[in-house]
């Protein structure tokens, strides 16, 4: 893969309230007033991303799931209801994905392929979930985090694209989020609050020494992380360490992705496959027991 790799750029679309605090809250003026921020962000750039939408939030903004799908984006999966995927049981997982899958698919008439767990929450305790994916018709997966964290990460996956074995035996193609290999330690340059408190020239490092290794990198982001007077916004009591940790990094993290947009070629997930060659297997072994 040569400087112009062509990367990944994708958002997890979901309402921080909802997702964070109670699914059942109704939507914010804010989720959509964050998400059109995003839009225009990529529109100005002329960059497609894909766009993995949480079907509590599509079910009840249908009308801007249709206009990030007019706008040129690939439409996937975040799952329905935000629950952590090894909370849940494989029967559970399964009515959860199909749900959203169903009422994506419903309101774009497109195919829905890709999924990414809340959190990403499938680990090495809960690979029956890759199982259920194929089961359920999508065909590959950026949930696998290449690294140890407090709640979620498997930290000997590879970093860069691969198949995975699943427990069943099966294969589905994983992306997993861009980290960056730094005197033997992975460093989660890809998104999340890594990629807001990290120095952007350390992102850019980061990527550059994936697409050295003739790879590409997988960036995400949520709309919320556009919007740095949120909490002030919210007819919501956020307890204060939550604004604290929620919110650092907010005001200059749209600077950093539009730079990033300059500085590297990105594209939908699905166009990032489409540019890969034979893609190696990795072998995940058992993958624990499901949940109770």
């Amino acid at each position: 893969m040569s400087a112009a790799a062509l990367n990944a750029i994708s958002v997890d679309v979901e309402d921080w309230l909802q997702s964070t605090i109670d699914p059942e809250l109704p939507l914010t003026d804010r989720f959509h007033h964050s998400t059109r921020l995003v839009l225009e962000a990529f529109a100005k750039r002329g960059v497609k991303s894909t766009c993995f939408i949480l079907g509590l939030a599509a079910e009840k903004a249908p009308g801007l799931v249709r206009e990030i799908r007019a706008a040129g984006h690939e439409i996937q999966s975040h799952g329905y209801g935000h629950r952590l995927v090894y909370t849940q049981t494989p029967e559970q997982f399964r009515q959860d994905i199909d749900r959203a899958r169903k009422l994506l698919e419903d309101l774009t008439g497109a195919r829905i392929t890709g999924y990414r767990a809340p959190a990403f929450s499938i680990t090495r305790q809960n690979l029956w979930a890759l199982d259920v994916l194929l089961e359920t018709g999508h065909e590959y997966d950026s949930s696998i985090f290449p690294l140890r964290t407090r709640r979620y990460g498997i930290p000997d996956a590879p970093r860069h694209p691969h198949r995975a074995r699943t427990p069943a035996g099966n294969l589905i193609t994983e992306l997993p989020v861009a980290c960056y290999n730094v005197w033997g330690r992975r460093l989660p340059i890809g998104g999340g609050g890594y990629f807001r408190l990290f120095p952007y020239g350390l992102i850019r490092r980061g990527v550059r020494q994936i697409n050295t290794e003739s790879q590409p990198a997988t960036i995400y982001m949520h709309p919320y992380e556009y919007d740095p007077i949120e909490f002030d916004q919210l007819d919501y009591p956020v307890p204060w360490k939550m604004r604290l940790h929620q919110g650092l990094g907010r005001r200059g993290f749209p600077g950093k992705i539009d730079r990033l947009l300059l500085d590297f070629r990105f594209g939908t997930m699905g166009e990032v496959i489409g540019s890969l060659g034979e893609l190696p297997v990795y072998d995940y072994g058992a993958g624990g027991q499901p949940a109770a």
